[in-house]
């Protein structure tokens, strides 16, 4: 029996000794980077085990679809630890693919190992496609802000949304980005000061009343929250029909119901949410597992 053991043991070793010299790996690779702190940079995307391939590319942001990875090929590592690389892939096509904030994380790619895979550290035509980088432009500052926020990335769009705010507070769409992110991050009393600010400007935007009524909600001032989420949600009609963003003031002020441990008021907003979102929505799901 020991020697039939020992025996297995050996024939294991045998093949984790043949895969190894077949695949050789890179221990320098660190997948530990969020794709929204690689911007202009070169990356390689997370392997399979079983996968002797790491594919990289260039992620730069696209100003209207946001983070983007720009795919060049893949490359396998020889036995002295080259790179050697295959772009057939993408000879006579180009691959992009717009990364979402579940993305998984990344390694930047080496520089040393640049000249093997015949690239630059930024490739040609970047700077004709960020021709509208302009650190002085609101325009400019909102979009990238955006685009991080968009990426859950909220700390970095601030620094952006902070720029184009301070030169024109009521750009459109840039107040409710700047509170989104203040909320994100946990700090409501700023996304309050913005908002309140913004509803005085423009009273009817539905969207303030969504992040001014969650902010209050975090702050635990109930009562405050569940008066601007009904104000918010008076702003559109009765009429039934699906209206995700007042389905999920609804649900929030359901949650705030329950949570003041009003059972009857909690019970019809979840029914109210679940009628004005769509059966393939979040609200929806969650009403239904809810029970409703």
């Amino acid at each position: 029996m020991k020697k039939i053991l020992v025996t297995c043991f050996f024939a294991i070793l045998i093949v984790q000794a043949f895969a190894q010299q077949m695949q050789h790996i890179d221990t320098a690779l660190k997948f530990d980077k969020r794709f929204t702190r690689c911007e202009l940079k070169w990356v390689v995307m997370p392997k399979k085990d079983t996968s002797a391939r790491y594919y990289y590319g260039f992620i730069y942001i696209d100003e209207m679809a946001g983070f983007t990875l720009d795919l060049k090929g893949f490359f396998t590592i020889d036995a002295n630890g080259h790179y050697v690389g295959d772009t057939s892939m993408t000879r006579t096509r180009s691959l992009k693919y717009r990364l979402q904030p579940n993305t998984m994380n990344v390694a930047l790619l080496p520089p040393q190992h640049f000249k093997e895979l015949n690239i630059q550290p930024r490739p040609g035509w970047v700077n004709l496609y960020y021709k509208f980088n302009n650190d002085t432009s609101t325009f400019y500052n909102y979009r990238m802000g955006f685009n991080y926020n968009a990426a859950g990335d909220s700390e970095t769009a601030l620094k952006y949304l902070d720029k184009a705010y301070k030169a024109n507070p009521h750009y459109k769409g840039l107040e409710f980005e700047v509170a989104y992110a203040y909320n994100a991050l946990n700090r409501p009393d700023d996304a309050i000061t913005v908002l309140e600010n913004a509803v005085k400007y423009d009273p009817k935007n539905i969207m303030f009343y969504r992040e001014l009524g969650y902010a209050y909600m975090n702050k635990k001032d109930y009562d405050k929250a569940i008066a601007l989420y009904k104000q918010g949600i008076s702003l559109y009609p009765d009429a039934q029909g699906s209206n995700e963003t007042k389905a999920e003031m609804a649900f929030n002020l359901a949650s705030v119901y329950h949570k003041m441990g009003k059972d009857d008021d909690y019970k019809e907003w979840v029914v109210k949410a679940k009628g004005w979102s769509l059966p393939n929505s979040n609200i929806y799901k969650a009403a239904v597992s809810l029970g409703f």
